[in-house]
């Protein structure tokens, strides 16, 4: 079998660190990573990035807390960044940006339907997590269309990466809240293609600690 008949894509996923505003829902507002949580995202790389970043190409939500970071890795290794809307985080619509606390003392119910069942269950006026899903793995598709063979880093966010892992693993929608992505989680998948076959994603590992 020849390189050109068989190729293999790897993609580090790699979510923020904690933000300056840690104790809201946290989906479209556009909030800044803290100190700590920045720390959190180079001690996470670690050894990746010395004494070059490996990737050929960064792919970030446009959100502040993912790009801001990506923009730093392009400034001290030259590594292009490709902002991607495909990768934003859930639109929660009314909830979004409302502290946790307030959340689940307004409406209970709903709040622990949503985590629990959220194929049935959206926040007032916000993005179905069906259609949430779609729209996370067609991006993931075209991401590895365009970038066959590479090896990339996606920096996105934790429904964003339960969502993909999902995709990956063909895992139901109501167990997608039992996968733990703490923040400046990093995850590597590695797509295989084969002339002729569909690609064949592999999670190599998922919450390293480098």
């Amino acid at each position: 079998m020849t390189t050109a008949e068989f190729q293999t894509t790897t993609i580090d996923i790699l979510r923020h660190g904690q933000t300056v505003a840690d104790d809201i829902l946290r989906g479209r507002i556009d909030v800044a990573l803290s100190d700590h949580g920045y720390q959190q995202m180079q001690q996470r790389l670690g050894p990746l990035i010395e004494p070059t970043a490996p990737w050929q190409q960064i792919i970030t939500s446009p959100l502040q807390r993912c790009a801001a970071f990506a923009d730093d890795i392009k400034q001290q290794h030259g590594t292009p960044v490709t902002i991607n809307q495909g990768f934003l985080e859930m639109d929660f619509g009314d909830w979004d940006g409302k502290p946790f606390a307030e959340l689940k003392a307004n409406d209970p119910v709903l709040f622990s339907k949503i985590w629990r069942q959220p194929h049935l269950y959206s926040p007032p006026n916000g993005e179905a997590f069906t259609d949430f899903s779609t729209r996370i793995g067609s991006a993931w598709n075209s991401l590895i269309e365009q970038h066959c063979g590479q090896h990339i880093l996606l920096i996105c966010h934790g429904g964003v990466i339960r969502a993909l892992l999902g995709h990956i693993m063909e895992t139901p929608l109501t167990a997608l809240s039992r996968i733990e992505v703490p923040y400046a989680c990093l995850s590597r998948v590695k797509v295989h293609h084969q002339q002729g076959e569909d690609h064949w994603p592999q999670l190599i590992f998922h919450n390293v600690h480098q």
